[in-house]
This record gives C-alpha cells, sequence and structure tokens, in this order.
C-alpha cells in the first residue's frame, strides 16, 4: 500500500536529484507531495519513492498560477503518478489554489502522457526560447544565472566569467494546465489558455 505525505521537503530533494533528468531542486517551491512505502513507526510513513513538487512560476503570469515543476519516481518503482497528481491538487484547492500549469519538456523528449492520463488540458506547444547558457560545455538555467550572477545574458557573463558563455535554446515546451475549480476556469479563460488536442508521443 502506498501512503501520502505533504511537505516532506528532504524526501523530495533526494528524489528529484536522483532520478530526475534534471538534477536540479526548484527554488520558489509552494507545495510538495510524496507517495511512501509502507513503514515507519506507525507503518504508514515508508521510504518515499516518488514527488512532485509545485512552485511559483519562474515566467510572469498575469494572474497567479502555480507550477508543477518537477515531478519524478524511482526508476525501480513503477507507482502511479496519477494518483500523485490527483491527491496534491486536491490538498491544492483545499488550501485555496484554483490553476495549475506545467510544461513537458520536448528537448528532453517528453511530451506530456502523465498529463493527458491524469486528465489535464493541453494549450499547445511553445516556440524555441533560450532557456540558459552553456558554460564550459555545463547547461547552467537562466534562474539559476540570474540568482548566481545577476544575469543571465551570454556576453555579460562571458566578460564576467573569462571563458566562452554560448545561449542554450530548447526546443518548445508543451504547455498543460488544471482548473481546480469554476474559479480556476475562469481564470484559465481570462488568460486565454486553450483547449487543444492533446500531442502524441514522439517516435523513437
Amino acid at each position: 500500500m502506498l501512503h501520502f505525505r505533504a511537505g516532506q521537503l528532504a524526501d523530495a530533494r533526494a528524489l528529484v536529484k536522483r532520478f530526475h533528468y534534471s538534477g536540479r531542486f526548484p527554488n520558489s517551491i509552494k507545495f510538495i507531495g510524496t507517495l511512501h512505502l509502507g513503514g515507519g513507526l506507525f507503518g504508514d510513513f515508508g521510504e518515499a519513492v516518488a514527488a512532485c513538487v509545485f512552485t511559483v512560476p519562474p515566467t510572469r503570469w498575469r494572474e497567479e498560477v502555480l507550477e508543477l515543476s518537477r515531478l519524478v519516481r524511482r526508476e525501480d518503482t513503477r507507482v502511479p503518478l496519477t494518483m500523485l497528481i490527483r491527491l496534491s491538487c486536491a490538498k491544492l484547492k483545499a488550501a485555496g489554489h484554483d490553476l495549475l500549469v506545467s510544461f513537458a519538456d520536448r528537448t528532453a523528449g517528453h511530451h506530456g502522457g502523465v498529463y493527458q492520463a491524469a486528465g489535464w488540458r493541453y494549450h499547445g506547444r511553445g516556440d524555441r526560447s533560450c532557456d540558459g547558457v552553456v558554460v564550459g560545455g555545463r547547461f547552467v538555467p537562466g534562474r539559476s544565472c540570474n540568482s548566481t550572477w545577476g544575469t543571465r545574458s551570454p556576453e555579460k557573463l562571458t566578460a564576467l566569467l573569462h571563458q566562452d558563455v554560448q545561449p542554450h535554446y530548447d526546443e518548445g515546451k508543451h504547455l498543460y494546465w488544471r482548473a481546480l475549480g469554476p474559479a480556476g476556469e475562469r481564470k484559465a479563460e481570462r488568460l486565454e489558455l486553450r483547449r487543444t488536442q492533446y500531442p502524441k508521443e514522439p517516435k523513437q
């Protein structure tokens, strides 16, 4: 049996660092949901096997939304991520949040199948954009650049770091969203979020 918990920062961080393709834990966290195996003193708080992390989006929206920025599970455990999303959404709704968004990264080969299975709406695919820089062969996200050096400009970073810094472009991201009630639906309409056909899984 799986057990749901909220607010388990250390467990979520460990899962993201080890199993998420980015290897990076986000900032501006608003909510963490985790699934655990049986265990612990009362038998309902064992090892964490999956986590989702909701944050304040790094890009500006005209109205308040939360972003599901990390969704991860252990590679050796086939736990239902749709259940984790559903339970987390219930907690967020109870806390007064009304609209959620998430991006599936085409650069990493993702098309958002888990959001489709969870019943989220699909807005569409964004254009390619500069999502960070490459410093010494290592990708650094734009938000990390701003927090570390105060800029994400390749030209300014080249002068600051005294080494070649190149811009990094993603392949465009799929945008999914979920309203947590009528207020969220109205907000989605004001933000002009669309309901379009789901993208298909890319051929390998």
